[in-house]
């Protein structure tokens, strides 16, 4: 027995140490293949392939347009399975998150870039801030930020004396907190306690400001509850409108033992396919049952829309579609009579135009005359016209405001003061929107390729006795109608009708964005408030204008910005204030809809500045920027190629002349924007070293041949029908997902996406990452999707959420140029 137990001791620990040993080598290899795994990226998820026919053209029981293709073209969309419109099958949530997975798991390397440039966008945020002060009845309004707040908070003061047509002096013009109390109106914070999203559509005070109309969106669908908060009690009223698009304003007022109350509203719905089609009147303390029917739009090209007139005597209701509008207006003045009775106040609605084809017209209203920006009688930039109450209902009495051309110095930057009085057409000048007071117009437009606002002086007859065009430091910039704050756009600042001031702002890519209050009658201006932009120093940044000709021999601006370099940095033939040769550079565009792409301030584009990054801004066709044919006539249907010519020849024109490089050179575009750099990369997908496409419009066959997908129908007269022989092989020609080049070297590409994004829907980008990745099989370009599961079109609504997501896409940008200082564990 001793021997035997002996002999199995002498087994036992040698197995012992081989024990050991073994799992010493196990670590070894486990640490071995860890170190393998890292040194080769990240497998991207493989979606899966399932046959399916997209048909173009005729198909029973569908809106394909008046002049669909018979038979139907049909083509193939393996992919097509990722379209949930519910955003619930759980299949299409788990390939979203395998995506999510994936990006983080290839930019996870940046983890601590992206917390840099998070640090120094909010660290230039004074985070306690109240916004500019305005007047509003006989209460002035205005919006604070407070650190670790995500969401603005509305605060009032009365105004001692009544109504007050002017009050800044409150308002901390260069940054921080008004001393004293001030009743909170609105606290967006609370409201968005319990919320993933929260978007506040409108806010809007009755106009005997005792009771607050708002409306909020939770997800990013852009459906809005319309609430109302009783102003004397602070307590919220029962009344709540579901489903509506988010849009009130107040209607009729009533007067009872000589005290004036509203309790009518007007808001909107939308149809199915997410179209604004009825517009609805709604008295307070009844069922939305019960609501008035005001107007239903059931052309499926337009669009319905309403507001107050400025001077607060008519309601007006439009149908508008891309080219066409009509507009209809209510008289809800006191003295327009008592009652809400649904058959009186329909018989008291007046057709102000008649609708026809490619007539526009946006009107205001002062005194007893309607003042009417038109682009009647083949003036395609807008003229201004005049109608008086009792003659509306067509546009042939209409009247033009008359006068004869501005005489202007010899450098044209300065108008003649001996001027004739009038305001004129001018092929120049284009005319985009109207803002009436008591004693005049503003007008907001375009001249130069610059963003501009004239000021009308008005008699009491309503006769233009004299005008003036605004002037500002820099030409390069954008000036518009103030609004109250950033953070609360849907409030414009400009509520008193009775007035000679009026707030404006202005900002430059190297200017933050000031308030002014602009005397309309002295043509003086006053700083209001300064954005304040912590750590920034404007001296130390510079920005010109460029023009770069396109192929076809037309010019085409381009706006930059960099970071002036000093000493031994500046190269031969530069100086400070002349773009830097040789760098890297951001450029960005849009190019759709008229709308312009106008240089402005962005506080999350100073890190990528500060480490020598230029931004760029091309100002290609499509957009406004050189009048309404730079849009109508050269840049959407059948010339919308130009848009896409135009931004690769600006790209194309940088590198060539020197101040960037093809490996240095960044795209990036929102939207419209992001079918912009889809399209480019698609011609000349070498000549960008990264691209961010955010919330792209991609897919536009697909998309723009189902009436059944948000919005499209109203965007066949942008693009065209693809249902129609005359428009398929067009927008085939240009549209992204059609057109990728199979094993062409693409660049890195972030693509980004709203899960609830009902403008872009979210599969338009899940689709092309699919795609474009397939067609890079053979190279090493990263093609990444991120997806937020929580938001929609236009990203977080959480300021310091929006904020890491700039960051995110900025490190994306900085890594892909070389500019990050590290690298992903697989690059050698």
């Amino acid at each position: 027995p001793d021997i035997s137990s002996h002999a199995m001791l002498s087994k036992v620990v040698p197995l012992a140490i081989g024990a050991a040993a073994f799992g010493r080598l196990l670590r070894r290899r486990s640490t071995a293949a860890k170190a393998a795994a890292a040194a080769v990226p990240p497998k991207a998820p493989v979606a899966n392939r399932y046959p399916h026919k997209v048909q173009f053209g005729f198909v029973p029981g569908e809106n394909r347009g008046p002049n669909p293709m018979t038979p139907p073209i049909e083509r193939d969309d393996d992919l097509f399975w990722l379209r949930d419109d519910d955003r619930r099958d759980p299949a299409v949530l788990s390939y979203l998150r395998e995506e999510n997975a994936h990006t983080e798991s290839h930019l996870l390397h940046l983890k601590p870039l992206v917390g840099q440039l998070y640090d120094e966008i909010v660290g230039s945020i004074l985070q306690d801030d109240d916004d500019l002060e305005f007047s509003w009845g006989e209460w002035t309004y205005f919006v604070r930020t407070t650190k670790g707040k995500a969401y603005p908070v509305v605060l009032r003061n009365r105004v001692e004396g009544g109504n007050s047509e002017s009050n800044i002096k409150g308002t901390p013009v260069n940054g921080g907190s008004r001393k004293g109390s001030s009743t909170v109106v609105l606290d967006v914070n609370e409201i968005a306690k319990n919320l993933k999203y929260c978007s506040i559509g409108t806010f809007k005070p009755s106009p005997c400001h005792s009771i607050l109309a708002y409306s909020v969106d939770s997800n990013g669908y852009e459906t809005y509850d319309v609430k109302f908060k009783d102003l004397e009690t602070g307590k919220a009223m029962s009344d709540v409108l579901v489903g509506t698009s988010g849009a009130v304003s107040w209607g009729r007022c009533s007067v009872s033992m000589g005290k004036q109350s509203h309790r009518t509203v007007f808001y909107s719905t939308q149809d199915d396919a997410h179209r604004v089609d009825k517009v609805w009147m709604h008295v307070l303390g009844t069922d939305q049952a019960s609501d008035v029917l005001m107007h239903h739009e059931q052309d499926e090209l337009f669009d319905a829309g309403f507001g107050r007139s400025a001077d607060g005597k008519f309601m007006v209701i439009e149908s508008q579609s891309g080219e066409t509008n009509e507009v209809r207006v209510l008289r809800i003045s006191v003295d327009a009579g008592e009652g809400d009775d649904a058959t009186e106040v329909l018989a008291n609605l007046e057709l102000l135009n008649q609708r026809r084809l490619g007539h526009r017209c946006y009107p205001e209203h002062r005194g007893d005359q309607w003042f009417i920006l038109s682009n009647k009688d083949a003036k395609i930039n807008f003229d201004l016209y005049r109608v008086r109450d009792d003659a509306i209902g067509d546009d042939e009495t209409w009247e033009p405001v008359q006068g004869i051309a501005n005489t202007r110095s010899d450098d044209g930057s300065a108008e003649d003061a001996s001027s004739p009085v009038g305001f004129p057409y001018s092929e120049r000048r284009t005319l985009e929107s109207i803002c009436a007071f008591e004693n005049f117009l503003v007008l907001e437009g375009r001249e130069n390729g610059f963003s501009q606002i004239w000021v009308l002086e008005l008699s009491k007859q309503g006769a233009v006795t004299k005008h003036h065009r605004t002037k500002w430091a820099a030409e390069n910039g954008v000036v518009y109608t103030a609004t109250a704050s950033a953070s609360l756009s849907c409030v414009g600042a400009n509520q008193i009708f009775d007035t000679n001031k009026v707030f404006v702002a202005f900002s430059s890519l190297t200017s933050p964005k000031t308030v002014y209050e602009y005397d309309m009658a002295r043509g003086t201006k006053t700083v209001a408030k300064r954005t304040p932009v912590l750590g920034f120093d404007d001296l130390k940044y510079a920005t010109a204008r460029l023009e770069v000709t396109a192929r076809d021999g037309t010019k085409i601006p381009v706006s930059l910005a960099w970071k002036k370099v000093v000493g031994d940095d500046v190269k031969g033939g530069q100086t400070e204030d002349t773009p830097p040769l040789n760098s890297p550079v951001l450029l960005s565009g849009y190019g759709s809809y008229g709308v312009s792409c106008d240089p402005s301030f962005s506080r999350e584009d100073v890190p990528l500045l500060d480490r020598g990054v230029v931004i760029a801004v091309a100002h290609v066709r499509g957009g406004g920027e050189l009048g309404k044919a730079w849009y109508e006539t050269h840049g959407k249907y059948l010339t919308k190629k130009n848009t896409f010519f135009d931004f690769v020849d600006v790209a194309s024109c940088l590198v060539e002349k020197g101040y960037t490089s093809a490996d240095q050179l960044a795209i990036t575009g929102r939207s419209a924007g992001g079918l912009l750099i889809g399209a480019s990369l698609n011609l000349a997908p070498e000549l960008f070293k990264c691209a961010v496409a955010a919330v792209p419009f991609v897919d536009v066959m697909v998309s723009m041949c189902d009436a059944s997908i948000p919005l499209t129908t109203g965007e066949w007269e942008e693009w065209g029908n693809p249902n129609e022989m005359r428009f398929f092989p067009y927008m085939l020609s240009y549209s992204p997902m059609e057109n990728i080049e199979k094993n062409a070297k693409y660049p890195d590409t972030l693509i980004t996406s709203g899960l609830f994004d009902p403008r872009v829907a979210y599969w338009e980008g899940t689709k092309y990452a699919v795609r474009l990745r397939e067609a890079c099989a053979n190279h090493d370009s990263r093609i990444l999707l991120k997806t937020d599961l929580d938001s929609g079109h236009f990203s977080a609504s959480d300021r310091y959420k929006f904020f890491k997501e700039k960051a995110y896409e900025h490190a994306f940008v900085l890594d892909s140029l070389g500019l990050s200082g590290v690298k992903a564990s697989w690059v050698k």
